[in-house]
């Protein structure tokens, strides 16, 4: 073909599993190699892996190798019903309206108990965090930078030559707010030949499940404890060997929290906004979260708004870029913004990140008129582009970094967790269709999107590259400069028990960690950049995306080993 293929999500993967064919609805990209077994009486059809091959399961997963058929029932019915009473959830329902409430919901996808992950790699994942939330803001101030690594995917790529266009037309570095404010996530995934946390992206707009991934391991503590398996989950402290303390005197919560760590996701992005919110100084205004229409993960976004008005007595309102085009406007003097008669000082995007979010001029309108505004963007149009997937693969080149980041010890520890990266731009791009077409499941295409589902793997790689054309200006075919290609990385496996819509079902299963961070620059002052908690997106092994919201993974929390 003279193009290369639309992406479609791709079921091949490294490892199988056994599942029922109602499961393999319920999931998608597990393995269409069906268990036969019968279902168990008290158990839905989810249930269609025999209760025994689910202990099997569990044993495998880190939990108790005696884990009965009883236990596993129990646990799963207080999982969905604990999931309910503290919004764990999902809407069953939608609306074209930002601000409307759905009113039937479901358990949000989960696992059932924590997935083993190693102790080392998630430090080394904190760790490097607030040194790429530096970086990005770094690079989103540098035009230089941003013009020339940019250029050619600019040309061949639509959406992000929109982004670029509002950028510029709102002064690019001159027209920018003093402030940026941030709530990010590095996404990891562990590479089993290194040993190593390699980097899969980092997301500068529209991060998600900050509040549930903080609910699923409050969930997980919970079960553990009413199953009377916190001496399993955490040894050390109930033998006295940790704490010097009697069994009797230890608090399950803090008995566990050395094996599952708290995650304060949901607290540290409220806590991030009202930080922007107060350095805006508008005691008035309220906090703008920018809306897909249809939104089901709505519950993730509420627990945040909630906490923000609980915690810090800050309102929030919810609109549409639809919406925020028929009723936001921003005064031609003062530059505040308003939605109808509410102003708003902060403006946190959980829409915009996609092709799919800007249907028509209305969007890009609002896009334009929000950045234009006087309100504190999270994020601006420049640390949206520096996102890019381009960008992360030029500062993964020699070089790179030490124009960002002058400590030679930050710069040694950032680099151990790059994967390979290579350019489809310039000269470089024919070594780097030779590289993946020899070897095209050690490799992905990726290009300048989030949000899974737009990764070409496998012969779908191979498809693509084989459309190169060394000769091909920018944006005609043959030319590939809107997208980079990876090393693939190759984690290990677990099998995991998961929960979708009420259903269990047994799955071997690959992990990817994220980690979040709460930013804040205010001129040329950092005022706030930190760990923000963590989150674990479990998929089948037979998926090569991991969007939990697009339906290829469940939320997890790590078992720390």
């Amino acid at each position: 073909p003279s193009h290369p293929p639309t992406p479609r999500r791709s079921t091949r993967g490294r490892a199988g599993a056994s599942m029922s064919n109602a499961a393999a609805s319920t999931f998608p990209g597990a393995s269409p190699r069906l268990s036969s077994r019968p279902r168990q009486r008290g158990l839905r059809r989810s249930a269609a892996p025999t209760v025994r091959a689910m202990a099997e399961t569990a044993r495998a997963s880190g939990a108790p190798a005696d884990l009965g058929d009883e236990t596993i029932r129990s646990m799963r019915d207080e999982a969905v019903s604990w999931a309910a009473q503290h919004g764990l959830l999902v809407g069953l329902e939608s609306d074209e309206s930002g601000q409307a409430m759905c009113a039937s919901f479901t358990h949000a996808p989960m696992s059932l108990l924590p997935t083993p992950f190693p102790r080392e790699v998630f430090e080394l994942a904190l760790r490097v965090s607030p040194s790429f939330a530096a970086l990005c803001d770094a690079v989103s101030r540098d035009d230089e930078f941003l013009r020339t690594t940019l250029a050619g995917v600019i040309k061949t790529d639509e959406f992000t030559r929109r982004i670029w266009d509002i950028y510029e037309r709102c002064g690019a570095q001159e027209g920018r707010h003093r402030m940026e404010l941030g709530v990010l996530r590095s996404d990891y995934m562990l590479d089993e030949p290194s040993g190593l946390p390699l980097q899969v992206e980092v997301n500068t707009v529209s991060t998600s499940f900050m509040a549930l991934s903080t609910r699923v391991g409050e969930m997980h503590r919970h079960t553990i404890s009413r199953a009377g398996l916190v001496s399993h989950y955490a040894p050390r402290a109930h033998d006295g060997s940790a704490t010097g303390v009697d069994d009797d005197d230890l608090d399950d919560d803090f008995a566990l929290q050395p094996n599952l760590p708290l995650n304060r996701a949901l607290e540290s992005a409220a806590d991030t906004l009202a930080a922007g919110w107060r350095a805006m100084g508008e005691d008035d205004a309220a906090i703008l979260f920018v809306v897909q229409p249809h939104e089901r993960n709505v519950f993730d976004q509420r627990l945040i708004a909630q906490r923000l008005w609980e915690t810090h007595g800050v309102r929030c309102v919810r609109a549409t870029l639809k919406e925020i085009d028929e009723n936001a406007s921003v005064d031609s003097v003062t530059k505040r913004l308003r939605l109808g008669d509410e102003p708003c000082s902060v403006v946190y995007y959980r829409a915009g990140y996609a092709p799919t979010d800007y249907p028509g001029e209305e969007e890009w309108r609002a896009r334009e008129l929000l950045e234009r505004s006087g309100a504190v963007k999270s994020p601006s149009a420049a640390m949206h582009l520096a996102g890019c997937k381009k960008i992360q693969q030029a500062l993964a080149q020699p070089g790179a970094l030490e124009r960002f980041v002058k400590d030679a010890g930050e710069i040694a520890e950032m680099r151990k967790v790059f994967a390979g990266l290579y350019a489809m731009d310039g000269a470089a791009a024919a070594d780097a269709v030779r590289l993946g077409l020899g070897d095209p499941h050690g490799y992905v295409l990726k290009p300048q999107r989030e949000g899974g589902g737009n990764n070409l793997y496998g012969d779908e790689l191979t498809a693509a590259l084989r459309t190169y054309d060394p000769d091909a200006s920018p944006g005609e075919p043959g030319d590939l400069s809107a997208y980079i290609l990876m090393q693939r990385i190759f984690p290990p496996a677990n099998r995991t028990l998961c929960l979708r819509r009420g259903e269990l079902a047994e799955l071997d299963t690959l992990s990817e960690l994220g980690v979040y961070g709460g930013y804040l620059r205010v001129g040329d002052a950092v005022v706030l950049n930190e760990v923000g908690g963590h989150l674990l997106r479990t998929k089948a092994a037979t998926s090569d995306e991991g969007g939990v919201a697009a339906g290829y993974a469940v939320l997890d929390s790590p078992l720390l080993f």
